[in-house]
């Protein structure tokens, strides 16, 4: 069994985001969110008929369209695009998969820790979702021409510049899905794992969305020109994109700035001032907010007690966890893990 739904943004943006919502409703139940104005946030449950899970749906500054994705379908749901170069779209795989086949770009199979920019040119194709697979996922959605307030005072021309300047080969990889780069794939976390209160999540979300245009601009420009303000070899620049993955495979440990540099031959002051360029954070507090991230999936996937995920994230006490934890995410460890994933409480 198979379940086709066409999405045409050739008679205008407005046009297209109808044809979402009748394809939404066909298979979710509309929910929306309390205490939220309803022009902004709704949650599709999906029906038993189709499958389990959710569709949020948020609509932000600049009629962009942000849709978190969690659910497993029974049946195989196949969306037909005929998209004009106005369609604008950025789509991030946390876990399951999608098939996608585009006339003139190729055929994937999209899938964990896969991000994939829109070309920005006419495109036809299919995107499968096949039935029993699990996806997560986030895709930001927009018409381009309305996009401008995210780029701050440098305008959509610096996504033109940087991104669509690329040659056709990169591009064609850049929709097909490439690995997503650490400190971007942290931001979508974020997002899909938001408990902010409802009325303070779109600005949350809005604040979100800027920074990973953001940061998906400056790694280009980083590829492209590197960084002569502190004078780094493209070893160096190279050596300092290894350490989010080192950060990573360490939860439990702080970083030890001379062990990092001596690791990675590199010199300790254009390791921490390097890493501050390209990722605008320092090295600690960026380790804090992986741990953080991983504590967040632990709250909400293990039986594990609070105490228990303080110790394992490497703090020495249950309240200090409790107090770095409410500060990123506005809520405390408990008060996180009783909301659960699909928000059902709200």
């Amino acid at each position: 069994m198979k379940k086709i739904f066409h999405i045409n943004s050739r008679k205008g943006y407005s046009t297209m985001l109808k044809q979402y919502k009748i394809m939404h409703e066909q298979i979710g139940n509309t929910r929306f969110l309390p205490n939220h104005d309803m022009n902004k946030g709704i949650v599709y449950d999906i029906k038993p008929e189709y499958g389990k899970g959710t569709i949020q749906i948020y609509n932000l500054l600049g009629n962009v369209m942000l849709l978190i994705y969690d659910f497993v379908f029974s049946e195989d749901i196949i969306t037909v695009f005929d998209l004009t170069k106005d369609y604008f779209e950025i789509e991030y795989c946390i876990d399951g998969c999608m098939y996608i086949k585009e006339e003139n770009v190729g055929n994937t199979c999209f899938g964990p820790n896969n991000l994939s920019f829109s070309m920005s040119q006419d495109m036809k194709g299919t995107i499968k979702r096949c039935a029993g697979q699990k996806y997560q996922g986030i895709s930001i959605t927009a018409n381009k021409n309305t996009l401008s307030s995210y780029f701050g005072s440098d305008g959509i021309e610096v996504w033109h510049d940087t991104i669509e300047n690329l040659g056709k080969q990169i591009r064609s990889e850049y929709y097909l899905g490439l690995n997503t780069p650490t400190e971007i794939a942290n931001i979508f976390l974020q997002i899909f794992n938001c408990r902010l209160p409802v009325k303070s999540r779109t600005l949350f979300y809005e604040s979100k969305v800027m920074e990973v245009f953001s940061l998906i601009v400056s790694n280009e420009v980083i590829k492209r020109e590197g960084y002569d303000v502190v004078d780094l070899s493209s070893y160096e620049l190279q050596k300092i994109k290894e350490i989010p993955q080192i950060l990573l495979s360490q939860p439990f440990e702080l970083p030890n700035l001379f062990s990092l540099a001596e690791n990675l031959v590199i010199n300790p002051k254009k390791l921490t001032k390097g890493f501050k360029l390209v990722y605008g954070d320092t090295i600690f507090s960026y380790h804090r907010k992986l741990v953080l991230n991983r504590a967040a999936s632990m709250l909400l996937n293990t039986d594990n007690t609070i105490n228990e995920i303080a110790y394992d994230s490497g703090y020495s006490s249950p309240s200090n966890f409790c107090a770095a934890f409410k500060k990123q995410y506005g809520v405390t460890p408990l008060k996180y893990r009783k909301s659960s994933l699909l928000r059902n409480s709200e």
